[in-house]
């Protein structure tokens, strides 16, 4: 009986064995099954996507920088430009394994190659490894600290910058090393060779080679072109695999730009003005020259001007306030009345006008002139050759405040002129229908509203133009790529007044200059000269308490070639205009004509009488 007891429990444990195995077989088949499942969606399904990823994982895209475009001068002097540089970089897991080694003689001499194929004695020798002997061997060329060129070669990256725009002469020593590890990424330093000679209108870019300030920043388009790439493939030591995939797009440079500023007038312009400040202790002051029949700035000067990476470097303001900054004209801002009347036919030169010190209008303001003096008998052109602002609301009543506003307009003011610059103010021009009672005459005299010196000096060569605006403009070209020069379009000129009454306005303002007017400083040796002087006070702002001493002026008066003003702000020595800003006119206006080529006037000027009765 046990014998076919044990028989049946082999037997069991038999059919157990093959149950169990093919329950095995069965997971094993179905595991197979599942892995191949598996590979089929990683290979077929997912593959492409897995097989850009991995690509991605081992491709490195380098920049290629554009060149800047160049910005010169109207003469062809260079004030902006790019030049080559190097970036020194190190892939720190290669100098892991550097070995610097040197052929020496028997005396321990380091010889050449040359040499030690002559020398049956020279030898092979290591001098250094690693990233120390790297570093010790590029640092000096660099003018780096050691230290701190080892710290940046043993970093976890297979990409660290050591030194960036680096000149062509280090990285031409640096490469003669041969340093397996150590490469170079082709960049551009921007420069200015004509150092702080109209900086502020030339600007700067900022660490990224991008414009900032000036022209360089509002000409990026244009100057900066279009970076370009260069996908490569790499290895885990992030070195480039030599038969890899590799792409490159091309770098589009930038266009070149061409300033309608002369650098070397533009240069006196600044001395002339810094000196005047120093001398009057004003707080700074302006110079803008234009030339009259096409509104093309040929100077722009601000006092205290720093080279343009100077000023990056110190985070000193670079604006223009040639540009940017208003103030109210004061008595240049009588033009505007005495064209007003003249345009309508109101007055003439000649038309007597009394002048006492002080004046009371119908509305009940009171006004009167800069200094106490008995009534006088003026002409219209007395009026303006002595600057009486008690002689100006009279001849303003003439006009009815619409015509004075629309003569403002006309001449440029309360609008930005277009000059392509950063940050342009419009100025401020309140409308007729917000002025009160006395806002309406002090506007007669150029209070009540403010300006830049770029639109005064506009206004002036307005009237030297034959009352026709030439929107001011600071660029005159642009060179593309293929070297083709594209002239820049004139703005669209704008009648102002009549040319009878821009004629007779620039007669009256000879007599500004001469022996009876407020201006005899302003004028030209050799030249006749017509112009107009300012002094307004500060009311408001952190200026508040002082002046504005300013004079604009045309020459030469008989056939105008170039308008000019100069704003002071704070003078100490003297408030007057005529006496602090007319000299810095007479020097800049001299130095254009000359450098412009103008003959100088052969015939004296015809003025006009100033008192009443006179000849």
């Amino acid at each position: 009986m046990s014998a076919i007891t044990n028989f049946f429990a082999r037997l069991w444990r038999r059919f157990e064995l093959v149950d169990r195995i093919k329950k095995l077989a069965l997971v094993l088949v179905a595991g197979m099954v599942l892995c191949s499942l598996a590979l089929v969606k990683i290979q077929v399904v997912d593959g492409p996507a897995l097989s850009s990823e991995a690509a991605k994982m081992r491709t490195v895209t380098y920049p290629i920088r554009a060149e800047r475009g160049k910005i010169t001068d109207a003469r062809g002097t260079v004030l902006a430009t790019s030049t080559q540089r190097y970036n020194v970089v190190a892939n720190p897991y290669l100098l892991r394994t550097y070995v610097h080694k040197e052929i020496v003689n028997g005396a321990g001499k380091v010889v050449t190659k040359t040499k030690a194929a002559e020398g049956a004695d020279a030898k092979e020798k290591v001098i250094g490894t690693g990233p120390v002997e790297a570093a010790k061997q590029i640092a000096p060329i660099l003018g780096m600290d050691r230290a701190e060129v080892g710290g940046m070669m043993v970093a976890d990256s297979g990409y660290q910058i050591l030194a960036r725009n680096v000149e062509a002469g280090k990285w031409r020593k640096i490469k003669a090393l041969q340093i397996e590890g150590i490469s170079s990424e082709s960049t551009t330093l921007r420069t200015y060779p004509a150092g702080n000679t109209a900086a502020t209108v030339v600007g700067f870019v900022n660490q990224d080679n991008v414009g900032a300030a000036g022209v360089e920043a509002s000409q990026e388009k244009t100057l900066g072109g279009k970076d370009g790439q260069r996908t490569v493939e790499i290895a885990p030591t992030g070195q480039i695999i030599p038969d890899g995939s590799e792409t490159t797009q091309e770098a589009q440079s930038g266009q070149a730009l061409t300033l309608s500023l002369d650098a070397d007038l533009n240069q006196q312009a600044q001395t002339s003005l810094d000196n005047a400040v120093k001398k009057t202790g004003a707080a700074w002051g302006t110079v803008v020259v234009m030339e009259v029949a096409t509104g093309r700035v040929l100077a722009l000067a601000d006092s205290a001007t720093l080279a343009p990476m100077e000023a990056r470097e110190k985070s000193v303001s670079t604006k223009s306030r040639a540009v940017q900054s208003v103030y109210e004209p004061g008595s240049t801002g009588k033009l505007v009345t005495f064209a007003s009347a003249l345009d309508e036919g109101k007055i003439t030169p000649l038309t007597p006008f009394q002048i006492p010190y002080k004046i009371t209008m119908k509305n009940g303001e009171s006004f009167v002139d800069s200094h106490e003096h008995p009534v006088q008998q003026l002409t219209a052109a007395g009026v303006l050759a002595e600057s009486s602002n008690v002689g100006t609301v009279q001849i303003g009543d003439l006009v009815s405040d619409k015509s004075r506003h629309q003569m403002m307009k006309k001449l440029g003011l309360g609008e930005r002129s277009g000059i392509e610059m950063p940050g342009e103010s419009a100025g401020i021009l309140p409308s007729p229908a917000s002025w009160d009672g006395r806002q309406r005459y002090t506007t007669m005299f150029g209070q009540g509203i403010a300006t830049t010196p770029l639109q005064v000096t506009q206004l002036m060569a307005t009237v030297a133009n034959g009352g026709v605006r030439m929107p001011a403009r600071i660029i005159d070209s642009w060179t593309d790529r293929n070297g083709a020069v594209h002239k820049v379009d004139a703005p669209k000129a704008v009648r102002a007044m009549e040319p009878d009454t821009a004629a007779t306005l620039m007669r009256m303002m000879e007599s500004v200059t001469g022996d009876d007017g407020t201006a005899q400083l302003a004028r030209v040796p050799g030249y006749r000269t017509a112009g107009k002087t300012g002094t307004t006070e500060i009311l408001s702002g952190k200026d508040s308490g002082g002046v504005v001493a300013s004079f604009v002026g045309a020459a030469p008066a008989e056939k105008p070639v170039v308008a000019v003003s100069v704003v002071l702000n704070k003078p100490q020595t003297s408030i007057y205009g005529g006496v602090v800003a007319a000299p810095v006119f007479s020097e800049v206006t001299g130095a254009a004509l000359r450098m412009l080529g103008v003959k100088p006037s052969t015939e004296s000027p015809k003025l006009y009488p100033l008192h009443v009765g006179d000849k």
